[in-house]
């Protein structure tokens, strides 16, 4: 009879030691939960955790949680009321080219965009001749070394003017070459009736 009390002691610590395996609450098997509390409590106390960076003190002392990093700041957004940015508007009736001939009685030009940066007037589309109206042209070219009004010339000097920009030469002063591109005004059969140089970025 001594072998079955022998096993039933064996069993009976058998039985204990597995209620104390399995005496364990959910919240042991969370180490996170636990350290991190342990890593709070360190740090009332003052004692140091070698788990914190010293790097990460907040002005205070103290470690932030995580409700209180601050994000990155984000690239600030253009504006879009930049005026260096906003295309004038036409006159009535009025058109931006950028001319790429000229002769005594006609131009060749192409429709004109206005872009940003920096600000200007540049070309698009395809070149178009336009005649001069036979009535007479009203021209204008800006006085930019003065920085003046635009003056009233006749158009064989805005011709020559013209010209002299396209070829790179430096034009009769008091003017000089700013883009080559013109503000005009069409009569009803797509004649040129004015023609106004347009300031350059650097005017």
């Amino acid at each position: 009879m001594a072998v079955p009390r022998i096993l039933l002691a064996a069993a009976a610590l058998t039985g204990t030691a597995l209620v104390g395996l399995t005496g364990c609450t959910p919240a042991d098997s969370r180490p996170t939960v636990a350290a991190a509390s342990s890593a709070a409590a360190l740090a009332d106390e003052g004692v140091d955790d070698p788990l914190l960076d010293d790097d990460d003190l907040a002005d205070d002392g103290t470690y932030p949680t995580a409700g209180t990093i601050a994000a990155p700041d984000a690239p600030a957004a253009p504006d879009a009321t930049d005026p260096v940015c906003a295309a004038p508007e036409p006159a009535p009736g009025h058109q931006v080219l950028i001319v790429v001939a000229a002769g005594p009685a006609e131009l060749t030009a192409q429709p004109a965009r206005y872009a940003c940066t920096p600000p200007h007037y540049e070309a698009t589309g395809s070149p178009v001749h336009y005649a001069f109206a036979a009535a007479g042209v009203a021209a204008t070219l800006v006085d930019r070394p003065r920085q003046e009004p635009a003056k009233p010339v006749q158009l064989d000097e805005l011709v020559t003017h013209l010209n002299d920009c396209l070829a790179e030469r430096d034009p009769a002063d008091p003017y000089g070459c700013d883009g080559n591109a013109y503000d005009v005004v069409l009569d009803s059969h797509g004649r040129i009736m004015r023609i106004s140089e347009v300031e350059g970025p650097e005017a």
